[in-house]
């Protein structure tokens, strides 16, 4: 006869856990019946403890049963059956995991593929650790899409070669460090990359050169165009053979302001179709005003997230601080600043407002490496632009929509932007 052993208290967990506490001969469960567990073929006839021989059985049943074999294998069937499920599931997590660290593999093998493809464009140069770790975060930021076409405009924007045809390693290292910036730029609308590549046409080319007025100016401009009817693929076309090429040929900062202001001025003075006037009249539907307050929290959740990711270059940036202060502002921006009955310019308006946030102080590019000192100039250029476009674009009344609709955009930016008081 063999011995009877003991049941753990686990094996007896893991059975009724299987047999979801209930006697699988009479169907009654616990904790109307005392639960045991059942040898399918008893110990006494060579069973064992096996999860496989056992089952659960109320105590009556396994006392009425005493050793005798089961004669119909119906339950055993089942028992089978469930374990057949168990394998299974647990072949399919096992698959599971071994597909998800393909995945992780996945990722350092393109992030590698990245590297071997930089350094083969910067021979004889390679890359850092601190440069490979800034690809990857590039990966994770923008995609490999993004980052590839980023890639190709940096190398070919900034790489020199002095007299001898060699690649110079100061050309290298502007390279990796504009790259982040290049990327942010070319995920803005067709409109916005074109107003900051002509910026940075009048900056590299001018002696002096004010961002804030230039990018006021512009905007003018791009607004006037707009206002008249034009479409976006008119004020792009407009841009590239009109104001690039002025951008191209001012002597200085201001011969350029005087034409692009006439320019605006006059294109204010054209006489606006009936057809313009009629879209400037027309309704939207909650749903319209909804899907636009959307996409305008979109863009300003992607300005905040370019900002924060290039401003670590800024020494002492408080990335929480500043997360909490351009919330905080913007739900300000929304109750103070729309006001129905002003009649200042909307880039008056915000600039005069970022003026009194004091935005300036997180981007002090005065402080840190001075190798670096022209960088951080140009960086604080961008952000300075992507705080206009976040309270630009929450300027309300706008001449496009109608007093109630411009209260229902309000009102839902407010809600979604709504914190606690500012602590900076």
């Amino acid at each position: 006869m063999a011995k009877r052993k003991g049941l753990s208290k686990k094996i007896r967990f893991e059975v009724f856990k299987r047999d979801k506490f209930t006697c699988q001969y009479c169907g009654r469960k616990s904790p109307d019946v005392i639960l045991n567990c059942d040898h399918i073929d008893p110990v006494a006839k060579g069973g064992t403890n096996e999860i496989t021989n056992l089952i659960t059985s109320c105590f009556d049943c396994n006392s009425g049963k005493s050793d005798r074999k089961l004669d119909d294998d119906t339950v055993v069937a089942k028992q089978r059956k469930q374990l057949e499920e168990i394998q299974e599931r647990r072949e399919q997590i096992e698959l599971m995991l071994k597909w998800k660290k393909s995945l992780d593999t996945l990722d350092s093998d393109v992030g590698e593929m990245i590297s071997e493809y930089v350094e083969s464009r910067i021979k004889p140069f390679t890359l850092s650790e601190k440069g490979t770790l800034g690809l990857e975060n590039h990966i994770k930021k923008f995609g490999v899409n993004d980052l590839l076409n980023g890639i190709d405009v940096g190398l070919e924007k900034y790489l020199k070669y002095n007299s001898g045809g060699e690649l110079e390693q100061s050309s290298v290292e502007t390279f990796l460090d504009k790259l982040g910036g290049i990327i942010a730029i070319q995920n803005m609308p067709p409109i916005k990359q074109k107003l900051a590549y002509i910026k940075g046409i009048a900056r590299n080319r001018f002696n002096y050169w004010d961002n804030r007025k230039g990018s006021i100016i512009l905007s003018h401009y791009v607004q006037a165009l707009e206002d008249y009817g034009w479409s976006e693929e008119k004020i792009l076309e407009d841009l590239e053979t009109e104001v690039i090429k002025i951008s191209k040929e001012s002597n200085n900062w201001s011969e350029w302001r005087r034409v692009l202001e006439k320019w605006t001025q006059d294109i204010r003075g054209w006489e606006k179709s009936q057809s313009t006037n009629q879209v400037q009249s027309m309704e939207f539907s909650f749903e319209d005003l909804e899907r636009h307050a959307y996409m305008t929290q979109c863009e300003i959740s992607d300005n905040i997230g370019t900002i924060l990711y290039i401003a670590d270059i800024f020494e002492g940036f408080n990335k929480e601080e500043f997360i909490h202060k351009i919330i905080s502002s913007i739900s300000k921006f929304l109750i103070e600043e729309n006001d129905f009955e002003r009649d200042k310019e909307k880039d008056e308006i915000v600039f005069e407002f970022m003026e009194r946030e004091g935005f300036n102080q997180y981007f002090d590019y005065s402080k840190g490496d001075e190798s670096k000192f022209g960088i951080r100039i140009k960086i604080s250029s961008i952000i300075d632009e992507l705080i206009t476009e976040i309270f630009g674009s929450i300027h309300y009344p706008s001449k496009r929509y109608s007093r109630k609709d411009c209260e229902i955009l309000m009102r839902n930016h407010i809600e979604k932007f709504k914190t606690t008081p500012n602590k900076a």
